[in-house]
């Protein structure tokens, strides 16, 4: 499909964007305010991706003040070609008394013009704020050093990978390699975060903090595209519990303790959501935390070796990738766990 430039806002020449950004303000007579307390990239291929981030980035100033930078590329194009838009959009302030704007720019790079990505971010980033990179393709094989020196929190979604170990290799690669603090924020962690959380949250009690000293089998339910999310769930466990892989054979993960004690990790493909269930068994009881139906939350058992039982129901969040953006921006951080977690991960993907 063709993209519907129209929804992009004022073509523009690319050495006139700041003049003509500048002309918008002014033609606005102050009726509004213009916010921004990040650089918000999105690098997309094809128009499709094209179409939905545009959409994505008109929800998203809603609630993070922003100046935001839609990179739309088509890289086999048999052309180099470069056009530029830019576009407001205004909210209400929560006082109903002035609008509040975020800029957008709007690129599409075709042919070989995609290689011109650095130049073009950097050059239209607003002033020294903090830059987050949502990259929504492979990395090239050749990560440009340069462009990721500028950012702050690099966005991706290893779900999305055909090869997610190459392509993590190709980052990490060039992580050790350079001396860039930016964090690593992937999609497919977050999706996982909710379960998580319920899951560290239910071993809080010293009742059942027996339960998880004493591990035997792991049972992670998890639906047919999700595979490498429980993969990286078993990796969490490996790096908050300490735990060494032992073997691997298809749906069988053996990780072995510090005292040399093994853990069965069982992934079974059932269901339609992510993750749908995790179910930790040991002597002295079991805990298990679900999808309650189709809704967003958690039902969590938890049933001791002595006869006593207790319910919860949790937050488990939608994993929609827009809720998952903002739940990552949310948290802040550089994600050492999951530095960690992919120690594993990546063997197992």
């Amino acid at each position: 499909m063709a993209l519907d430039v129209a929804k992009l806002g004022t073509p523009v020449e690319i050495g006139q964007i700041g003049k003509e950004l500048k002309k918008l303000w002014e033609a606005d007579g102050g009726a509004a305010t213009r916010a921004s307390m990040i650089n918000f990239a999105v690098y997309c291929e094809g128009a499709d991706a094209g179409e939905r981030n545009n959409e994505f980035i008109v929800e998203f100033t809603r609630d993070h003040a922003c100046r935001a930078l839609l990179v739309i590329a088509e890289p086999r194009a048999p052309e180099m070609k470069i056009q530029a838009w830019i576009n407001a959009h205004c909210h209400l302030s929560r006082a109903g008394a002035k609008q509040i704007c975020c800029e957008q720019i709007s690129f599409m790079l075709e042919g070989r013009a995609s290689k011109l990505i650095p130049n073009i971010v950097f050059s239209n980033l607003d002033s020294d704020l903090p830059l987050v990179l949502w990259w929504q393709a492979d990395f090239p094989v050749r990560i440009d050093g340069q462009l990721l020196d500028w950012v702050d929190r690099l966005v991706f979604d290893s779900l999305k990978w055909a090869q997610p170990a190459k392509q993590l290799n190709r980052l990490l690669d060039w992580l050790e390699k350079s001396q860039s603090k930016l964090a690593m924020c992937d999609l497919n962690w977050t999706r996982s975060l909710h379960l998580r959380q319920a899951l560290a949250q239910m071993f809080d009690h010293p009742k059942n903090r027996p339960i998880l000293d004493d591990i035997t089998t792991v049972t992670i339910s998890h639906a047919p595209d999700f595979r490498s999310t429980a993969l990286l769930l078993v990796g969490w466990f490996a790096a908050q519990l300490k735990l060494e892989l032992r073997s691997y054979e298809s749906n069988a993960v053996i990780l072995a303790t510090e005292d040399d004690r093994e853990i069965s990790f069982d992934l079974v493909c059932d269901g339609t959501r992510s993750i749908g269930c995790c179910r930790i068994a040991s002597t002295h009881g079991t805990v298990e935390v679900a999808r309650a139906g189709e809704s967003d939350f958690f039902s969590v058992q938890v049933q001791l070796a002595d006869g006593h039982a207790f319910h919860h129901m949790l937050p488990g969040g939608n994993n929609r990738s827009t809720s998952l953006l903002k739940e990552e921006l949310a948290l802040g951080g550089r994600h050492r766990v999951y530095i960690k977690a992919l120690a594993l991960a990546k063997e197992l993907l």
